[in-house]
């Protein structure tokens, strides 16, 4: 799994609230690529997972061909309090079509225990919404819903893992 976002979405908060359960206030930012594992039941079967969190930046960059390639499933990261981290995605999507392939990816909208700074249009909502990825509202802080961020994008590798034979 390669999670893309702009820089301080919560990337690594994300990956690792998922991985050690905690969050830490005073992240540094990544540098370069960090890569943890993790892994995630489902039913009789136990995904075992690389997790890459490439260091983000502000200028949607870190939708780069490179990073995508070698992941077989995709979280790309925007943060609720920042209205252009969103757009940075959705103009890097209008830009590459198909950067993505076939690839199973979802939507994360992270921080949203931060009510009073929601600052998402419905309109990019909306425009989020017509991709077809799964979009899913998280706080790495209190750890609503990141597990089930993860779990949904493990069913969706393993239902494409499948469906390829």
């Amino acid at each position: 799994m390669c999670l893309l976002g702009a820089s301080g979405v919560g990337k690594s908060s994300l990956v690792r609230r998922f991985v050690e359960d905690r969050f830490d206030q005073a992240q540094d930012p990544s540098i370069a690529m960090s890569i943890f594992s993790g892994s995630v039941e489902l039913g009789d079967v136990t995904l075992e997972m690389m997790l890459w969190d490439p260091a983000g930046t502000d200028t949607g960059a870190q939708y780069n061909r490179s990073f995508i390639s070698g992941a077989s499933g995709l979280i790309f990261v925007v943060d609720a309090t920042k209205p252009q981290t969103l757009d940075h995605l959705l103009e890097a999507q209008a830009k590459e079509r198909g950067f993505i392939g076939s690839r199973p990816a979802i939507l994360v909208v992270n921080k949203v225990d931060l009510t009073g700074d929601f600052a998402l249009s419905k309109a990019q909502i909306d425009a989020a919404s017509k991709l077809d990825w799964r979009l899913i509202q998280v706080s790495a802080k209190t750890g609503n819903n990141v597990g089930q961020a993860f779990t949904k994008l493990a069913e969706l590798m393993l239902e494409a893992r499948k469906a390829t034979g």
